[in-house]
């Protein structure tokens, strides 16, 4: 089964969405652990290790449906694809030096480690929806005609 361009691009935007929910309640939870609440980074380290571990499926699944549409798309397809690869290696390696820290003896530590990862994958998520994700990037229609509106 083919997906549309324009649905591939709704799928990858609605799991970016999850994944800023996410984010945005491991920050919430971060909060109550720099005021010194002990049960806040359970939670917190709970949640951060389903968040890696969603994260890693959404790039396995970025690569099953968005890789071989952008390999094709335009001329940039190439340097578009080529980007995703090596970001995603890094992400990879990133995910696992994240999971094997260690939350309980330096809390503070950790939190800033999270904190650091949640920022790279805000702005990188960020980047994507506008290098790869854009309805003029990733559309249906083969030709894009736009119309200068000043003649």
């Amino acid at each position: 089964m083919t997906l549309d361009n324009s649905k591939i691009r709704r799928i990858v935007l609605v799991e970016h969405e999850g994944l800023r929910i996410g984010l945005r309640s491991i920050e919430a939870l971060l909060d109550r652990v720099a005021k010194g609440d002990v049960a806040a980074l359970k939670d917190a380290h709970q949640q951060f290790t389903q968040l890696l571990d969603t994260f890693v499926r959404h790039i396995e699944h970025e690569e099953r449906i968005l890789r071989p549409v952008l390999a094709t798309i335009d001329a940039w397809g190439k340097a578009r694809v080529d980007s995703m690869d090596e970001e995603h290696a890094a992400q990879r390696k990133e995910v696992s030096r994240l999971a094997a820290l260690d939350a309980i003896t330096d809390p503070a530590k950790w939190a800033k480690e999270v904190r650091l990862f949640e920022a790279a994958l805000l702005a990188d998520m960020a980047d994507e929806e506008k290098t790869c994700l854009s309805p003029d990037v990733l559309r249906d229609d083969i030709i894009a005609v736009h119309v200068d509106s000043s003649e």
